[in-house]
């Protein structure tokens, strides 16, 4: 059986000297990992001056440590770090379109492959050595790239039109509140606690199997990590007694990232949309009597920079309940708030269908990757 190495050059990453870096465009940009990759091209935020390994324009880079398998295109030349290597179709043997949808299929035995036991990280043999038989045809080769192209294209396109309405989320409640960090339009201002009841999370003890069971829902910081504004559903519930000792909330609170791994977590929102219980990583605020709990959590969204001011700036970033209750807001009339809560329901209908549809063709993409690639038996 032939291998990746029958018809792809293979280029490792490595790091340049650490001297060598800079942010004025001086050399080659430089390629470290997943974080400097962008939706089809990179997006480069340092460069070198004594480049090490190097890719051209059209050659494939794809992630190998830490994060595994993602890629994007090279525009232009790169240097390419130890997080990342390159690939380029050799001519005559594999359309290149091609290889960047086989590599997409080939990710699970890449991952499967990956060592480490600080970071995940895969081998220039392990790459190489990946089964891989295309067609011997470079116009089948072609038709099936083509295949693909176009129904990456319509999950593309409704991944745009999400960012779009999130962003026009934003758009309308900068438009009739102004930024919650500035106050443009010099609404009073109130402590947080004025606008909403504050609720600390717990964890109950595992020591005692009773607490967890299926009671209720118990909500993670996993959870509000979503595009979708709603808390996603808990792999996790407390039994009665567990409810009992926890801390639960109504739907139409707001969840709020208080404690994090990351300072730039702190601060991350989602609505409840029934009621839950969550951890001690979670502060939850339930809307006083007359606050519009649409406007409530919209302000959060847009306002995370508020929270994060508040936090203590550790490698773990963390807000206490007390530094929370005391952040001072812009507190429009209740009026205004339902305003932008009709709109804000409109939007998010909207929203939530295009998120549906977002899985639907996430789903024919799967599945039509998985037939047209089903003879290199790969997944």
């Amino acid at each position: 059986m032939t291998t990746l190495a029958d018809y792809c050059e293979l280029t490792m990453g490595q790091a340049p000297k650490g001297t060598t870096y800079n942010t004025m465009a001086a050399g080659l940009p430089l390629i470290a990992g997943a974080s400097d990759l962008g939706q089809i091209y990179p997006a480069p935020s340092r460069w070198t001056s004594a480049p090490t390994q190097i890719c051209q324009a059209d050659d494939i880079i794809l992630c190998i440590r830490a994060t595994i398998g993602d890629r994007n295109w090279a525009d232009r030349t790169y240097c390419l770090g130890r997080g990342v290597a390159g690939l380029r179709a050799k001519p005559g043997r594999i359309e290149r379109r091609y290889l960047w949808h086989w590599l997409a299929a080939a990710t699970p035995r890449l991952m499967h492959a990956a060592r480490g036991a600080t970071f995940l990280q895969v081998s220039r043999h392990a790459i190489e050595s990946l089964p891989c038989s295309p067609p011997d045809s470079l116009p089948e080769q072609r038709r099936i790239a083509d295949i693909l192209d176009k129904v990456d294209a319509i999950r593309r396109q409704r991944k745009e039109a999400m960012a779009l309405t999130e962003n026009l989320i934003r758009a309308v409640f900068l438009e009739i509140f102004g930024d919650p960090v500035t106050n443009p339009k010099g609404w009073d201002t109130r402590p947080l606690s004025r606008l909403g009841r504050m609720t600390t999370g717990n964890t109950p003890s595992r020591a005692v199997e009773a607490y967890f069971g299926n009671d209720i829902e118990w909500i993670k910081s996993d959870n509000i990590n979503t595009p979708s504004h709603y808390l996603t559903r808990a792999t996790e519930g407390l039994s009665a007694k567990g409810r009992a000792i926890g801390r639960v909330v109504p739907a139409g609170s707001s969840l709020v990232t208080c404690i994090a791994g990351s300072p730039q977590c702190i601060g991350n929102v989602a609505l409840a949309d029934r009621d839950v219980a969550f951890n001690q990583q979670i502060n939850a605020i339930t809307p006083q009597p007359g606050v519009d709990h649409r406007f409530l959590y919209a302000l959060l969204l847009v306002g995370k920079r508020l929270v994060q001011a508040a936090s203590t700036n550790s490698m773990k970033g963390m807000v206490s309940k007390g530094r929370l209750e005391k952040i001072q807001v812009p507190a429009p009339p209740q009026d205004v708030q339902r305003e932008f809560g009709a709109v804000f329901e409109r939007l998010l209908g909207m929203s939530q269908r295009q998120e549906a549809a977002l899985l639907e063709s996430e789903l024919l993409f799967a599945s039509t990757t998985q037939r047209l690639f089903a003879r290199e038996v790969i997944a």
